[in-house]
């Protein structure tokens, strides 16, 4: 071996094997790269999170709309048999009919990949009524995982509406 390439083989060895050196080249980078890779995940979440939340408001408000409308329903029957009172008499089945009519004139909001009522939907003092809507709803960044493993996010939201007679 000649002198010079003797030379840097010994330099070569000792910074490698420099006691007090530890041997952490590189490491910097993988914890670097997981943090990147934490952060990213909590922004998609954050991100998918407060889609579901504007998809849930959305649904209330459709399920609002329907309790509205669903309280003018009023059950024909009753007024027929008893006249009309203070409020507007409801039946469990003109809430229920009347609810899933102005849910099926509403547009669905974004996210949503489907909704229906309830079976608690009707009235539970012949003067109120009540409207639950479920919906399933696909978040924008992780709902192709969601899919893949057969499942969305479900909400179920509850509106209550009454409707007096002055």
């Amino acid at each position: 071996m000649t002198r010079p390439a003797a030379e840097r083989r010994a330099r070569i060895v000792r910074t490698r094997h420099t006691p007090g050196r530890r041997e952490e080249d590189g490491r910097i980078l993988i914890l670097t790269a997981g943090l990147f890779a934490l952060l990213g995940l909590l922004i998609v979440g954050g991100i998918d999170v407060t889609s579901v939340q504007i998809a849930r408001m959305h649904v209330l408000d459709a399920a609002d709309a329907a309790a509205v409308h669903a309280a003018d329903a009023v059950d024909k029957g009753s007024i027929y048999r008893g006249g009309i009172g203070e409020t507007v008499t409801l039946s469990n089945a003109s809430v229920q009919q009347s609810a899933a009519e102005s849910l099926q004139s509403q547009s669905r909001p974004a996210h949503v990949v489907g909704w229906g009522l309830a079976p608690s939907t009707g009235t539970p003092d012949g003067a109120t009524a009540v409207v639950r809507v479920s919906a399933d709803v696909r978040p924008p960044m992780l709902g192709g995982v969601l899919s893949f493993i057969g499942s969305d996010i479900s909400v179920t939201v509850e509106s209550h509406a009454r409707a007096d007679i002055d």
